[in-house]
């Protein structure tokens, strides 16, 4: 048995010495191929690994709630009211621990430096029903203490370098969202918290972003008891976390919820509605959160399991490539074989010895391919790890069951590359084989035929998908906004000033020459988180719909250049133009207040712009004039359509701050506004922002897909090519007499490259009957995910083609060509 392996190993690796062309080919491909899909599978697993390491999760749930609100499409968040869990916890006997997780800005104080921080205010259970990994502290008391804070390793590093961090104090400054504009002590607080625990640095596959958590016990959490106890219709960033007893179907559970929404929330409160017409609730399992929620508000940007599957099959299809090359080559090569085969079952030599032989050399090829895939994954994975902007680690002791699932793959390509090619070759008649020298490959030609379709229909189907994604994502790059997002700066935390306070701060930057304006507001392009959602109506209508009420200055709409279309700006000269209490509250002072609405409210108000000037309209338990209206903005980007809204001018509502550059000494003009704010809060931490940044970050996950898809497409066609190119030159090596003949009847040489090119233009061609609607069926639905989308133009599928078309010609054409101008004399003495 050591004797035969030996000598099938001597007659495999002399085979690959002799056929270099033949060997490069497939061991590139397939080790392309290979590392390709390492690289895929580690992208994969790490998706798929979310939050799956954290121990105790196999009954916890995310609980989330959908807005049905009337005139809207369902709005899903990852958030839910406060008081839901504490309600379940107290009704339902099948939750047995509810927790809660809510991110707030704070200024972080440590001596004379300051740090603009999140940190996690939640249940002081928090560590008993979410089993973090605590490096210090018990998770049983770690926050029993109101004024204590848990640290992860890397935040204590920062703060405190290598001393112990247990015991040592920091002071904390809130944002003041939820504080009274005029309350001064409320607004400038600072709080003592003392460090009692220390978390472990959390990996980057959870959903959770958290590195400082205190108890929502503490002075410091700015959510008051009444928000707390009483608040059912908004989330404002509330994680709740619900642990059901083993066994719980979760649907269950949420059947029992409207009666108890019901009971909690009055009919009056929501316009006539009931609580469980405009609230659905849902319970997401903890480590499923990634890939099956991707609901608005999530701590970190969502997965998609379409996406991954999306991508298990580029993998699966390249490999599939990588296969069909050597299948194609091997049984193209058949006739080059036929004399060995021949001799070898002259001397005694079975079938089954020659499959096993043909498979051998199949496998060593596998095996070669999978070692020099394994050093191109070492060489190129920093290079992964920071486009994806994920540590992606890849060791082969810790990793074994993995090592072992990627060799058995490459055995398995191995195999699946070699057993058609074994079963072809080893059934060779020695007779015919040494009497003519050519083998009969009865199908072998319509077997190659076949391949060579498939993989162009795959790589012109993902070519087809690559030339779209990029399209759609130029497209909405490029379309018209409504406003202008050019050089304007986003200050958050305006809340930690009273409203006269963030008046005085607008006119501060506003007398720098580099400022040319600026506007308080509750919400801004991209960023409508803090902003009300209301029913509105005109009086006597029995139909409403829900509008947008944004909070903002008179100058908000010339900051973005919105565009006016019917009636007049609002004034800070007009009082009627300002709201005194909260708008809609149905204060009399405010009854009839100015304001201005987009041509989308109007519309559903049922007037076109020029009408609705003057018009008053109802807005929960308050009425407004319209003063104005402005042309519809696309403020929340293009994934959804343009939203009803009313502008309102209540200054004691304003929480941002949006600052229009004049575009010269850019730095200067920063630092100015970071000293001009250190002078109206020196306890609290700048956060600013530009807005053209907001707008980049709305489509990097799609670009960064998108440039993954691209590269593996791109070497999806690479290995396509260069299977067609081992074909296409032992196919021109084959017709050599056939093309001497031809030429010594008269035929040029245009008309024999013009022959050759036609032969494999064939295949190209079926391969676009075969991609083009499968690649239409997927990317339309993809394309159903934006509200503003490109249409799926035949140019794409066109393009992919003719480009698909012009590669293979240009793979064949030097063969093609070399041929063709061969004497026919020579090509005559060929065989």
């Amino acid at each position: 048995m050591t004797t035969l392996f030996r000598h099938y190993l001597i007659a495999a690796s002399r085979n690959l010495v002799k056929h270099k062309l033949y060997s490069f080919i497939n061991i590139v491909g397939l080790s392309v191929g290979l590392a390709c899909a390492i690289f895929i599978v580690l992208f994969l697993r790490d998706e798929v690994s979310y939050d799956r390491w954290i121990p105790g999760t196999a009954n916890l749930y995310r609980a989330e709630v959908t807005f049905h609100a009337p005139g809207r499409a369902p709005f899903s968040y990852a958030t839910a009211p406060f008081p839901l869990l504490r309600a379940m916890q107290d009704t339902f006997p099948e939750v047995i621990a509810t927790t809660h997780l809510v991110p707030e800005p704070m200024t972080v104080t440590i001596g004379n430096r300051q740090f603009l921080e999140t940190i996690a205010a939640v249940d002081p259970n928090f560590f008993q029903v979410i089993k973090l990994p605590l490096v210090e502290g018990d998770p049983a008391s770690v926050l029993a203490q109101p004024e204590s804070i848990v640290l992860s390793q890397r935040m204590a590093r920062k703060y405190f370098g290598n001393i112990d961090p247990l015991g040592k104090v920091l002071t904390v400054t809130g944002s003041g969202i939820l504080c009274d504009r005029n309350d001064a002590a409320c607004l400038t607080a600072v709080h003592p918290l003392t460090v009692t625990g220390v978390l472990r640095d959390l990996p980057s596959n959870t959903q959770l972003a958290v590195d400082l958590v205190m108890p929502n016990s503490s002075l410091a959490d700015m959510l008051p008891r009444a928000f707390r106890d009483e608040h059912w219709t908004g989330t404002d960033g509330v994680y709740g976390y619900v642990e059901l007893a083993p066994g719980v179907d979760p649907d269950t559970v949420l059947a029992k919820l409207p009666p108890l929404l019901d009971q909690s929330v009055h009919q009056n409160v929501l316009g006539g509605m009931r609580a469980s017409d405009l609230e659905q609730y849902h319970l997401t399992r903890f480590w499923d959160v990634h890939l099956t929620s991707d609901n608005y508000g999530g701590m970190k940007p969502p997965g998609s399991r379409a996406t991954v599957l999306g991508f298990a099959l580029i993998a699966l299809l390249i490999m599939i490539v990588a296969c069909f090359n050597f299948m194609n080559l091997a049984t193209a090569r058949a006739t080059l074989r036929a004399r060995e085969i021949a001799i070898r079952k002259a001397v005694g030599a079975t079938r089954p010895q020659l499959i096993v032989q043909f498979l051998g050399e199949a496998l060593l090829m596998a095996l070669l391919s999978l070692l020099i895939a394994l050093a191109l994954v070492e060489v190129l994975l920093p290079v992964y790890d920071a486009f994806l902007s994920r540590p992606i680690v890849f060791n082969y002791l810790a990793d074994w069951p993995l090592l072992m699932a990627i060799v058995a793959s490459a055995i398995l390509a191995g195999l699946l590359s070699g057993v058609y090619p074994a079963l072809v070759l080893s059934r060779f008649r020695p007779a015919d084989a040494l009497k003519t020298s050519v083998s009969t490959q009865t199908g072998s030609g319509l077997v190659r035929m076949t391949l060579v379709v498939s993989q162009f229909a795959v790589s012109i189907g993902l070519g087809i998908a690559a030339i779209v994604v990029f399209s759609q994502i130029s497209f909405v790059r490029n379309i018209n906004l409504g406003f202008d997002r050019d050089q304007i700066v986003i200050l958050r935390g305006i809340s930690k000033l009273s409203a006269s306070a963030a008046e005085s701060f607008a006119r501060s930057l506003r007398a720098n020459p580099d400022v040319t304006d600026v506007a308080l507001s509750n919400g801004v392009p991209f960023d409508f988180f803090n902003v009300n959602n209301i029913l509105a109506k005109i009086p006597g209508s029995t139909q409403s719909f829900t509008i947008r009420v944004v909070t903002a200055g008179p100058e908000f709409p010339s900051v973005y250049g919105m565009r006016l279309v019917a009636g007049r700006l609002l004034s800070s000269a007009r009082g009627e133009d300002a709201f005194s209490s909260f708008p809609f509250s149905g204060a009399d002072a405010d009854a009839n207040r100015n304001v201005l609405v987009n041509i989308e409210a109007a519309r559903r108000l049922g007037y076109d712009a020029e009408e609705a000037v003057g018009k008053i309209m109802l807005c929960a338990m308050g009425q407004a004039r319209i003063a104005g209206v402005l042309a519809d903005s696309k403020t929340d980007g293009v994934r959804d359509a343009v939203l009803p809204a009313v502008y309102v001018n209540y200054p004691t509502g304003n929480t941002l701050l949006s600052v229009r550059l004049l575009g010269k000494q850019i730095p200067e003009t920063l630092a100015f506004i970071d000293k001009t704010w250190a002078s109206f809060t020196p306890n609290s931490a700048i956060e600013r922002y530009f807005l053209d940044d907001a707008f980049e970050n709305l489509f990097k996950a799609d670009e960064k897909l998108g440039v993954m898809f691209s590269c593996f497409v791109g070497i999806a066609i690479a290995i396509s090519c260069l299977g067609l190119f081992g074909v296409a030159a032992f196919t021109a090596e084959r017709r050599t007499k056939e093309i001497g003949l031809r030429k010594a009847f008269g035929a040029r040489t245009r008309d024999i490259v013009r022959l050759l090119l036609w032969q494999f233009s064939i295949p190209v061609l079926i391969a676009n009957a075969i991609a083009w609607p499968v690649a239409y069926f997927y990317l339309h639905h993809w394309l159903q995910s934006y509200a503003y989308r490109i249409t799926l133009n035949p140019l794409y599928f066109v393009a992919a083609g003719v480009v698909a078309l012009a590669i293979a010609w240009l793979t064949i054409l030097g063969h093609a060509m070399r041929i063709a101008r061969a004497s026919p004399i020579h090509a005559l003495r060929y065989e």
